[in-house]
């Protein structure tokens, strides 16, 4: 904390650059492209994990049905550059590694759906729409303003928007919340309840912004590999280790015990860390030596369990990737309004 407070006078200047680049783009001198098919951005305000990813799979499912969906994201963490096509949309999938662990989730996820990785999202956008795309989801794309997008959606938890914060880097704020005021629908992710959210659209009242509240709970457990299913009943009172290399670590064993599951022993790594060797020899000793039921992580991590040695502890021992899914606690109505003004109206044109 007193490393933090130090960095305040970092933190001023940061901001005074985001609001410099803000500027920019509101007088045009930085300029947006438009590439020619609707594009919505997904993105937030803090860094670490608000549950952007599970929003974008529930974009997917809702327009699915309308468009040839591409989502195009830098891939954060991949040890490549450049353009990368994660899922062509014929199933032709790129390595983890080259595209991040969040593109290869949906690109496995959603094997009809277009996943572009580039650093440079503009041309990412264009390599979508050059294999079919007709609407892009942009991934993490509040910041991203070079490309021109039709619908601005920001995901933030309660928490974050209940509790104060600093900019980078004192704090986790990317932007300060006065930047709320560029989205179109502002998403209130992990939601306790009903009063959380209440609580939450109370103090975003100021920007005079629509915002819907989301909840997110378990659907079921899939065994890595063979994707054998467990549905939540099957793992409540067993004994599991956890682990997981996430931005909010401590929200998905909030989740898992409000499921029902008992965790002998958490295991918490860095967000996208890339387990080796030694990182699944400890989980496996964790397994034995706490005669553990079941190994448990999240769908993100799952995703970077892909070498000769993952694949033989995923032979060897029960590893499940907790499956998940947002629900509406309030105003899903709003996002409906948002999606059939700019993807639907726009592709009846």
């Amino acid at each position: 904390m007193k490393l933090r407070t130090l960095l305040v006078p970092f933190s001023l200047l940061y901001g005074i650059a985001v609001g410099v680049r803000n500027w920019f783009f509101e007088k045009q001198i930085l300029k947006t492209t438009k590439v020619g098919v609707p594009v919505i951005s997904v993105g937030n305000i803090s860094v670490g994990g608000v549950g952007k990813t599970p929003f974008v799979e529930l974009l997917l499912e809702k327009i699915s049905g309308i468009h040839r969906c591409a989502v195009v994201s830098r891939g954060y963490g991949r040890n490549s550059t450049g353009t990368i096509v994660a899922n062509d949309g014929n199933g032709n999938i790129a390595p983890v590694e080259q595209s991040g662990d969040e593109p290869s989730q949906l690109a496995q996820k959603f094997s009809n759906t277009i996943v572009v990785v580039d650093e440079q999202r503009v041309r990412g956008a264009q390599k979508a729409i050059e294999l079919g795309a007709t609407a892009i989801i942009l991934d993490d794309g509040f910041q991203h303003r070079y490309l021109h997008r039709d619908g601005n959606i920001v995901v933030a938890s309660a928490q974050e928007i209940l509790e104060s914060d600093w900019l980078l880097p004192a704090g986790n704020r990317r932007e300060p919340t006065s930047s709320l005021q560029r989205a179109d629908l502002i998403i209130v992710s992990r939601c306790e309840d009903r009063a959380m959210f209440d609580s939450a659209e109370q103090k975003l009242k100021r920007f005079e912004k629509p915002a819907a509240g989301i909840q997110t709970k378990l659907k079921s457990f899939n065994r890595i590999l063979s994707n054998q299913k467990k549905n939540v009943a099957e793992i409540q009172g067993k004994g599991v280790v956890v682990f997981s290399g996430i931005g909010h670590p401590e929200s998905f064993k909030k989740m898992l015990n409000h499921a029902g599951v008992e965790i002998i022993e958490y295991m918490v790594f860095a967000d996208h860390h890339w387990y080796d060797d030694e990182d699944l020899r400890r989980l496996e000793n964790a397994f034995e030596n706490d005669n553990a039921d079941f190994i448990i992580t999240t769908e993100k991590d799952a995703a970077r369990l892909n070498d000769d040695f993952a694949r033989s502890f995923l032979q060897r021992l029960p590893v499940f990737a907790a499956e998940i899914r947002q629900e509406f606690l309030a105003g899903e109505n709003l996002l409906d309004e948002l999606l059939n003004r700019t993807i639907t109206i726009q592709h009846k044109k």
